[in-house]
């Protein structure tokens, strides 16, 4: 093959509906690959090794109901280097699996035509896998090499080694030998990873002086212990988060392996190396308790590592790996006093993280790192000065980390930094919305949705890129609500829902996804508001209520799950009001005030809990006026306007606070008796 043609996909995956299963797992385990870099390159009779065996195509239409191929999966044919069946008695007996075999040996007799084995066997009358197609090229001899993924066969890496030689121009051995290495370091990998685990369990009971014993004396095993064991937690807030483990069990977790885990530091000697690996301990349990909500012990172990890494970054000034790490520290806490509502201590933060960034950037400008890591600054800066109602300047921060990523996407424009890009021009769109400049948002959104299109239509299985792009749908329909294109805005949150339902239809266990799919019933939901369809409305906050129902009962204890939760019942209650239906808005209502009182009691110091508390109160302010209940409107002020005069005294840069806090003042001059 000429190595100079160039092929839209590495290869075309043909296969019978009846096993989309292993024709997904085959698409991943292809896809994801990882070619050595020493092979990169090499020239083969495919043309040079690539870096990756990536896109493949696979066709997920059905079209064994009849009919002649589509027009589009012949041009997907034309534009692949090989052809790769999935064998099977199914597929043998498939129309659509014969014509592509077929046409792609008629077209291309000279791109490889890779079947791989999965079931049946090759000329048996009864359980015949290869279609008719493939038949008369096995009976010249035309050098149809099959493999087969049957342990009866080759075995599942044997033949997955088999494949990608042909694909790549290599022989099988030489790739099964490297894959069987690389499995093998896997292994090794692994099986360390359970021989710490089993040692700290070990060391856990209190039974074993030598475990013990190798905690004191090895500083290295000591290290990796803790960066392994610090992962693997990570790991498990994460999934759990992600699967809606009770967030009471993934705290206990928390506490055990902090517990544990400070009886080990306690071992090694006080030396760098030790406090360094001790704070990114602290920084990561910080961000994991970020993710379960509790802000009181975020902010203790942001602020011990911060405290850690300051000391470092002072004794070794010219370490750039201490200098970075204490950016990430400074970071951290003031992500915490963001949710704590200290916005003047987060933005001092912020701005001291992203001075030492500069100097590390300018000494070393084509460090793309650094230069990420500037960007997120200024983006991080400019969500403060949003909130404290600086929109200029916020505008101006998140240009320049705009441009910093235009930099580096131009000069890397692989999919991560190309994703950097299009949040930042939804953020850019956010700052332009909130100063009355739609037209211009309009066009930052349609950037970042046209990013978003391109990386899915890439990679449509990368389920990240989807929810991507259902928030540029969303924020476009957002955008045209506001500018009263209703038709428009429900038509893009329409867009949005149907990729979330895919979502979250794929992944039933994902809370995630059920927690996205409950956003865009919402916001239907606000579109048929503004459209005067209340019953319409109704409906769609329902159906964002039972997920929230269903999610907040699986997890009581998940701040984030109950809030949504109160979100719903408000906005229930904002349609009942405007139908008339009082008594039923007062019972939303208050369902949402229980939630709101239940969250502000369990962390005092959490501003959006307080935040969201004196909402609740003005909420039943103005369903009891309509009602003709001023006193209970009056009673429900007064407890309202505490809370935020209470959040503006801490908390003066907040803009939005002030302007909740007149909102209160101008209400209880009007029921002034």
């Amino acid at each position: 093959m000429a190595a100079s043609v160039p092929f839209k996909y590495r290869a075309f995956l043909s296969y019978s509906h009846r096993d989309t299963g292993a024709a997904k797992r085959l698409h991943g385990r292809l896809e994801g690959f990882r070619i050595g870099k020493d092979l990169v390159g090499r020239e083969t009779p495919m043309g040079p090794i690539p870096k990756q065996l990536r896109p493949i195509f696979r066709d997920r239409h059905d079209f064994d109901a009849g009919g002649t191929l589509a027009a589009q999966t012949v041009a997907a044919l034309d534009n692949s280097a090989a052809l790769i069946l999935i064998a099977s008695p199914a597929a043998a007996k498939s129309n659509p699996v014969n014509e592509e075999v077929g046409l792609f040996a008629l077209r291309h007799p000279n791109r490889p035509l890779i079947p791989l084995i999965i079931a049946g066997e090759p000329g048996h009358p009864d359980r015949e896998c290869f279609p008719p197609a493939l038949s008369p090229k096995i009976g010249k001899g035309d050098g149809v090499l099959a493999a087969d993924l049957r342990d009866s066969g080759d075995g599942r890496e044997l033949a997955l080694a088999k494949v990608i030689a042909r694909l790549i121009g290599l022989s099988p051995d030489e790739v099964f030998r490297r894959a069987e290495r690389e499995r093998r370091r896997r292994s090794r990998i692994r099986n360390s990873v359970i021989g710490i685990l089993a040692l700290l369990a070990i060391a856990a009971t209190g039974s074993a002086l030598y475990a013990w014993q190798q905690l004191k004396t090895n500083e290295a095993f000591l290290y990796a212990t803790l960066k392994t064991a610090t992962e693997i937690v990570t790991t498990a807030v994460a999934q759990a988060a992600k699967y809606n483990v009770p967030r009471r069990a993934t705290i206990e977790l928390l506490t055990k392996a902090e517990g544990l885990f400070d009886d080990m530091a306690r071992f090694g000697r006080s030396t760098p190396e030790l406090r360094y690996h001790k704070a990114w301990m602290l920084i990561e349990f910080a961000r994991n308790y970020g993710v379960v909500g509790d802000t009181a012990k975020e902010q203790a172990r942001a602020f011990e590592a911060d405290r850690l890494l300051a000391g470092l970054a002072e004794e070794k000034q010219t370490d750039a790996a201490y200098q970075i790490s204490l950016t990430a520290a400074h970071d951290e806490v003031g992500n915490v006093q963001v949710a704590r509502g200290n916005l003047a201590a987060a933005l001092a933060n912020y701005q001291t993280a992203l001075a030492i960034k500069e100097r590390l950037a300018d000494a070393d400008p084509g460090n793309g790192v650094w230069q990420r890591e500037l960007a997120v600054s200024h983006s991080k800066i400019g969500n403060i000065q949003v909130a404290q109602g600086d929109l200029a300047v916020a505008l101006t921060s998140d240009q320049v980390a705009l441009a910093i990523t235009e930099r580096l996407a131009k000069a890397d424009p692989g999919n991560a930094g190309q994703r950097d890009l299009a949040v930042l021009h939804n953020k850019i769109g956010d700052v332009q919305v909130a100063q009355g400049d739609l037209a211009a948002a309009l066009t930052s959104y349609q950037a970042a949705l046209a990013i978003a299109e391109r990386l899915a239509k890439a990679d449509p299985d990368n389920a990240g890129w989807q929810r991507d792009l259902s928030i540029s749908h969303e924020k476009i329909g957002d955008l045209q609500r506001a500018q009263g294109d209703l038709a428009a805005a429900l038509a893009s949150h329409q867009a949005a829902l149907a990729i979330r339902e895919r979502l979250a239809k794929a992944d039933l266990g994902n809370a995630g996804w059920q927690d996205d799919l409950s956003i865009s019933h919402n916001k239907i939901g606000d579109v048929q508001v503004a459209r005067g369809d209340l019953a319409a409305a109704l409906t769609s906050y329902q159906a964002a209520l039972a997920i929230a129902e269903r999610l907040a009962k699986a997890d009581p204890g998940n701040a984030g799950w109950q809030r949504d939760l109160s979100v719903s019942h408000n906005k229930i209650g904002d349609v009942q009001v405007t139908q008339g239906d009082l008594m039923a808005a007062l019972t939303s209502y208050q369902a949402a005030l229980a939630i709101a009182e239940r969250l502000a009691k369990a962390d005092p110091g959490n501003a959006v809990w307080q935040r969201d508390l004196a909402v609740s109160h003005g909420k039943l302010v103005g369903a009891f006026r309509s009602a003709g209940q001023n006193q209970e409107a009056r009673d429900h002020l007064t407890v309202g306007r505490a809370v935020i005069a209470r959040l503006v005294e801490q908390h003066p840069a907040q803009a939005t606070w002030k302007r909740l806090l007149a909102w209160f003042d101008e209400q209880i001059a009007a029921l002034r008796p």
